[in-house]
């Protein structure tokens, strides 16, 4: 009921007004280089779309062949979850997933049997499309 007293005042108020009500401009003079920074800005980002988030890492080591094994028998079982591996010398990390937040990495983890030494990692680089649903 409050809301309806809102508007009749508003209603009220606007009709009393009559044709005293009239549009404004407004100019907005910008310096050149705000909008070129503003179009590089937007330009990479759409180039390369990234956004910070967690993924799971479930393997470290030194052998590569070991870790793209590991990663190739990974999407073989799990084909609608991303993996992907990092080298950090010396070590080559598997990373699977994208999560928005940590405790969504928590709960994957849980769900998941095959890898029990499996922890949450922090990722800057994580593509949109990434993401799991």
């Amino acid at each position: 009921m409050p809301d309806c007293r809102i508007t009749g005042l508003i209603l009220f108020f606007l009709l009393s007004m009559g044709a005293g009500i009239h549009a404004q401009e407004i100019q907005v003079n910008e310096d050149p280089r705000i909008s070129q920074l503003y179009r590089t800005w937007t330009n990479d980002n759409r180039a390369n779309p990234r956004i910070e988030g967690w993924r799971v890492q479930i393997m470290a080591t030194t052998e590569r062949q070991q870790v793209e094994d590991t990663r190739n028998q990974f999407r073989i079982a799990h084909p609608d979850v991303s993996a992907d591996w990092i080298h950090e010398k010396p070590y080559y990390k598997l990373r699977i997933g994208a999560f928005r937040n940590k405790l969504e990495a928590m709960a994957f983890i849980a769900a998941m049997t095959d890898y029990p030494g499996a922890y949450p990692t922090k990722d800057a680089n994580i593509h949109p499309r990434d993401f799991l649903e």
